[in-house]
C-alpha cells in the first residue's frame, strides 16, 4: 500500500468514527481536515484542525483547535506527562484524534471553546459601525468580548471552582478540630503500644521458654533438646551407679537406682512427647 492510499485509509476511518469530518485543504504538501465531535460528558460540541504533512503516517499529525492552539494527541497526565507516542505502524488516526478531543474537553472543563463559525456568526450579526468601533477602540473590544458566550461560560466556571474551594476549606476548618482531636488519640494509642511492646521485650528476655515455644520449629527443637538434656543426666547417674560398691553402701546404691528410675521415666515421657508433637506437624 502506498503512503497516499495508507493515508486515504487513516482519513476513511476518521470519516466512519467522527460523523461530521470534512476537507478543509489539500495539496502536495498537506492535508487539512475539520473534524467536529459531540461531547457526551460535557454537552457540547468541540471542533479541531487536523494537518497531515506529505510523509503522514511515518510522521504524527498535527492536532490544533481554534485560534491554532496545539492539542496533544497522547494522553496526558495530571502531572502533564505524556504517554503513547505516535509510532507510524501501529498507531492510528482516529485514536489519536479521539485523545486529542479529550485532552481539549479537560483543559476547557465545563466551558465549551469558540469555534470558528461561532465568532464568524456573531460577528456578522454586528453593523459596519460597531465593527469599526471594536476594531478602533480597545474599550469596545473589550466590552463586546465580555459577553462573549464562551467567556461568560469561562467565568461562571471560574466563579463554580472559587466556590468550591472556599466551600472546601470551610469544610477543613470545621473538621480540623476533629482531626486534632483524632491525631492526639493515635499518638495517645502509639504510646500506649511502644509501653506495651518494651514490657513485651523485657518479658521475653527474662522468659526464655517464650522463645522456645514461639514457632512450631522451635518447640520441636525445645522437645529434642530436653531428651538430650535427660539422656545426659541419666548417664551420669547411671556412672555413679555403677561406681557404688552395692555390699559396701547398700542405702546409696538403693537411692541412686531410684533416681535413675525417675529420671529414665521423666525422659520416656520427653521423648513420647517429642514423638507425637514430630507426627503432629506432618
Amino acid at each position: 500500500m502506498s503512503q497516499q492510499q495508507q493515508q486515504q485509509a487513516h482519513i476513511e476511518e476518521l470519516k466512519r468514527h467522527f460523523e461530521n469530518v470534512r476537507v478543509v485543504r489539500q495539496t502536495s504538501s498537506e492535508t487539512l481536515l475539520q473534524v467536529e465531535h459531540m461531547n457526551p460528558d460535557r454537552g457540547y460540541t468541540l471542533v479541531l484542525y487536523v494537518a497531515l504533512d506529505s510523509k503522514f503516517p511515518r510522521t504524527p499529525p498535527t492536532v490544533a483547535y481554534f485560534g491554532g492552539r496545539k492539542v496533544p494527541i497522547t494522553a496526558v497526565g495530571a502531572d502533564n506527562s505524556t504517554s503513547g507516542e505516535w509510532n507510524p505502524t501501529t498507531s492510528r488516526l482516529v485514536d489519536a484524534v479521539a485523545v486529542a478531543f479529550s485532552n481539549l474537553a479537560n483543559l476547557w472543563g465545563s466551558a465549551a471553546p469558540p469555534s470558528m463559525e461561532q465568532i464568524a456568526n456573531q460577528l456578522e450579526a454586528l453593523s459596519d459601525s460597531m465593527l469599526e468601533d471594536i476594531i478602533s477602540n480597545p474599550n469596545c473590544l473589550e466590552s463586546y468580548a465580555y459577553q462573549l458566550p464562551f467567556l461568560k461560560s469561562i467565568r461562571d466556571a471560574s466563579g463554580q471552582t472559587i466556590d468550591d474551594i472556599e466551600r472546601v476549606a470551610k469544610e477543613n476548618l470545621t473538621l480540623e478540630p476533629e482531626v486534632e482531636g483524632l491525631r492526639k488519640e493515635v499518638d495517645d494509642l502509639q504510646q500506649r503500644l511502644d509501653a506495651q511492646l518494651s514490657v513485651l521485650k523485657k518479658l521475653q528476655a527474662s522468659t526464655p521458654l517464650l522463645d522456645a515455644v514461639s514457632s512450631p520449629e522451635a518447640l520441636a527443637k525445645t522437645f529434642a533438646a530436653d531428651v538430650l538434656t535427660l539422656d545426659k543426666q541419666c548417664e551420669d547417674i547411671a556412672k555413679k551407679l555403677l561406681a557404688v560398691d552395692c555390699n559396701a553402701d547398700r542405702r546409696r546404691f538403693d537411692d541412686l537406682l531410684e533416681e535413675y528410675r525417675k529420671k529414665a521415666k521423666e525422659r520416656h515421657i520427653m521423648d513420647l512427647k517429642r514423638r507425637a508433637y514430630h507426627a503432629s506437624l506432618n
